[in-house]
């Protein structure tokens, strides 16, 4: 049956129009209501911690990117390299290489020896160039230090920023040591690759995270289980929270038991502080679950 409103009395009229306002009001207060991170997860929301999982072809691409990285070999001679599971990125060069990796060198001004603007773009190119083998696209990458290192060498640490929160859990560092006459011997990665991708789905959790009160509070009388400096597992039960501090959101990659060869998962997590704790700990806990991931002597990821 339809209604014609300009027909009715008015006080139907202003009901029929108060009743629609209302239905208005509460499709928007849903719509713009934030995700309750305490409620169960269903089917349709996105899959949750977020996955990489092992690629033949990422493998194919870093191996291919050693062999051009080492020039003309003689066949056969080629060492293969050592990948990490999962990320395929280089943990090291080859004992005993032959044949050593070389920057390219950049000359911006006539002088003896090459300026660190000079040297700073020898590394860039030389990233670049390497790409695959070390996850990494060189835009990603923001240089932490150049250090010395034995032998007259130096050492370039550089650090992962793909993401909104820092890497945390030993991942994300490309480090090469190099001579001066630009041979690079030392080479390792613990970079994210597909990182854009990445980022996104973890950019989708955003309005879901548990504010760190709550997870400083869920730490109470749990206990924290941690390696110390010596590399003997040691627990601790945390009786009190109020000396914690939430430092920040971290993103935390994880290798489970029974899939580290196949998957990497990325949580969003808080990293807690715990300066009262002999010794003081930092303690992860992720930031949609509430789970307790890891923890560890501060000072360290």
């Amino acid at each position: 049956m339809r209604i014609n409103l300009q027909h009715q009395p008015r006080g139907i009229l202003h009901a029929v129009v108060a009743a629609a306002l209302a239905l208005i009001l509460c499709a928007c207060a849903a719509a713009t209501r934030p995700p309750d991170p305490s409620r169960p997860r269903g089917a349709s929301d996105p899959p949750y911690p977020v996955i990489l999982n092992a690629n033949p072809e990422r493998e194919a691409s870093a191996l291919a990117a050693w062999s051009k990285l080492l020039g003309p070999v003689a066949a056969g001679a080629l060492p293969r390299p050592t990948l990490r599971p999962v990320t395929a990125t280089l943990i090291a060069l080859p004992p005993n290489l032959s044949t050593l990796p070389r920057m390219p060198r950049v000359i911006v001004k006539d002088a003896p020896q090459q300026s660190e603007e000079e040297t700073r773009e020898s590394l860039r190119r030389f990233i670049e160039s390497a790409a695959p083998l070390l996850g990494v696209a060189p835009g990603e990458l923001s240089l932490v230090e150049v250090t010395d290192a034995l032998g007259g060498a130096k050492r370039a640490r550089y650090r992962q920023t793909p993401f909104r929160f820092p890497l945390r859990n030993g991942y994300g560092d490309v480090e090469v040591i190099f001579t001066p006459d630009l041979r690079v011997s030392g080479l390792t990665s613990t970079a994210i690759p597909d990182a854009e991708r990445l980022r996104l789905a973890l950019a989708a959790f955003r309005g879901q995270l548990i504010p760190a009160e709550k997870a400083i509070a869920s730490l109470t009388d749990r206990v924290v289980a941690f390696t110390d400096a010596a590399g003997i597992q040691q627990s601790h039960t945390v009786s009190a929270t109020g000396d914690a501090t939430a430092r920040e959101l971290v993103v935390f990659p994880i290798q489970r038991d029974g899939n580290e060869e196949s998957a990497l998962e990325l949580h969003i997590a808080w990293e807690i502080y715990l300066g009262a704790q002999s010794p003081p700990l930092l303690v992860y806990v992720d930031a949609l679950t509430g789970e307790q991931l890891a923890a560890g002597v501060a000072g360290g990821d």
